[in-house]
């Protein structure tokens, strides 16, 4: 292998502990819409506490992208979409909605993370994933509740030897 250059310089990647569920402060980093989609690819950062620069930090060691959620504007997301903006509306008080996704840059807004459950190599996992957009003032008085995980939905094995195969009852 070729040596890399400035390899010397490289801070190896520390363990990150794992992002735990509930409401945190984050900052819009970046929005792009996708129209022929109808939705805004919203990409963010925890901007205050212990988990302060938690996506930039996985960014720059794992190259994965910061924190993002989804917004679509079709017809039947139209009520989330709206309370996303005025999320963030109430969060920015000098902030509002002209239609230009690109001023959603830079503001703030609460993010509520609920824990949920993956498979990974067979194994059942949790992580936490944004469920839902919320404001600062709604933040600040408590009204942001933790939400219930969303289990991983397993298929029930069905038990074949209480199944009667027999074909005494077909009438062909």
């Amino acid at each position: 292998m070729k040596p890399i250059e400035g390899y010397e310089l490289i801070n190896e990647a520390g363990e990150l502990k794992r992002l735990p569920a509930g409401p945190y402060i984050c900052r819009i980093i970046e929005v792009n819409d996708v129209p022929q989609s109808e939705y805004l690819d919203v990409y963010f950062d925890i901007a205050d506490g212990e988990f302060k620069g938690y996506f930039g930090t996985l960014q720059k060691n794992s190259g994965n992208n910061y924190g993002r959620i989804i917004r679509s504007y079709k017809a039947n997301a139209l009520p989330f979409f709206k309370a996303f903006i005025t999320a963030v509306e109430k969060s920015n008080p000098d902030y509002k909605w002209d239609w230009d996704e690109k001023g959603l840059n830079n503001k703030w807004c609460v993010i509520n993370f609920r824990d949920e459950e993956y498979l990974s190599d067979g194994q059942v996992k949790v992580r936490a994933k944004p469920a839902e957009v919320r404001s600062l003032q709604a933040f600040r008085a408590g009204e942001i509740k933790l939400l219930a995980p969303k289990k991983l939905e397993v298929e029930e094995e069905r038990n074949l030897e209480k199944i009667d195969l027999t074909d005494d009852d077909i009438p062909f």
